[in-house]
């Protein structure tokens, strides 16, 4: 590969690890507010909070563009009309559907599990790229994502692991499903302003999932449970969601979500910090195996 063609991807491969370790934490601390908040609600609040703390973001760099004599060299390149379909469609499967599965899937499964589980988006975030958005097939991307598969079923098949034939797990994979259908739709977005996507995916998403949960009768936490989730939320529904379109922009879907194989190893970590929960044998070698993936997918070829 020519030195031109690295420098041209570096950004993207910098701003896709930073995305996958910093939601990584998203899977434990999600589960440690479901001591305080039901399921459809967190996963409301978690988008809510994302947008709600991009918007002074975008409105004062608004004014400060707006205030410059001459145009600036990083002019956002805001969405057309053109472009709200691939940004609605990403906001239902990604932003309403998925949040509330994998809340839901965290009830029945464990943290660490989960974490590990959800390493399975970036199989199903290559196969929809190479086989529906027309992105071209990589034969290293399919070694590694075998492997991921493999770590996968030693998962499942571990003693103490909170997986296997159950609702919890499906659940989780019915995340990774609507996560890599959002990828690939918000990769047809990725050249337009990132923080407009990002703030308009979790706003709208965070208040219709909230709107459903109070007409399901779910509550509002008490104040200082709100903050924290909304803190949590910003972090990794807001930033993380503006890193994660810059990554598409320069990777593509199959590639910047072949990094997100790095995010349930972050995760796994904080259970064992946060939660205290135990990273057996059978977690262990899922994690080696995912990990020897994660590196064949994030190989960069020509």
């Amino acid at each position: 590969m020519t030195q031109s063609k690295v420098r041209s991807v570096l950004p993207g491969v910098g701003f896709a690890i930073f995305t996958a370790l910093s939601f990584g934490g998203i899977t434990p601390l999600a589960k440690l507010f479901l001591n305080d908040v039901q399921p459809w609600m967190l996963a409301g609040l978690l988008f809510l909070g994302g947008g709600l703390g991009l918007f002074p973001i975008y409105v004062i760099r608004n004014w400060f563009i707006r205030k410059q004599r001459q145009p600036v060299a990083w002019q956002p390149n805001r969405l057309q009309k053109r472009d709200w379909e691939w940004l609605s469609a990403s906001i239902l499967v990604g932003g309403i559907i998925a949040p509330v599965l994998l809340t839901l899937g965290l009830v029945h499964t464990a943290a660490a599990s989960a974490s590990l589980l959800l390493n399975f988006e970036c199989v199903f975030t290559a196969l929809l790229a190479w086989t529906v958005f027309g992105e071209r097939w990589q034969w290293q991307v399919f070694v590694g994502m075998m492997a991921i598969v493999a770590g996968g079923i030693v998962l499942s098949h571990a003693n103490n692991s909170g997986v296997g034939l159950t609702w919890g797990a499906l659940l989780i994979l019915g995340t990774c499903f609507h996560w890599a259908l959002d990828s690939n739709f918000t990769s047809k977005v990725a050249k337009k302003d990132p923080i407009q996507v990002a703030m308009l995916k979790s706003g709208v998403a965070g208040a219709v999932n909230v709107a459903i949960a109070l007409l399901l009768g779910q509550s509002l936490p008490a104040l200082p449970v709100l903050i924290n989730v909304l803190g949590v939320g910003f972090l990794t529904s807001g930033l993380t969601l503006v890193c994660f379109v810059m990554a598409l922009r320069y990777l593509g879907a199959s590639r910047a979500g072949a990094y997100f194989a790095l995010s349930p190893f972050a995760g796994a970590t904080v259970s064992a910090l946060v939660l205290k929960e135990d990273i057996n044998t059978s977690l262990a070698i899922a994690a080696v195996l995912m990990a020897a993936g994660a590196v064949l997918c994030a190989r960069i070829t020509d």
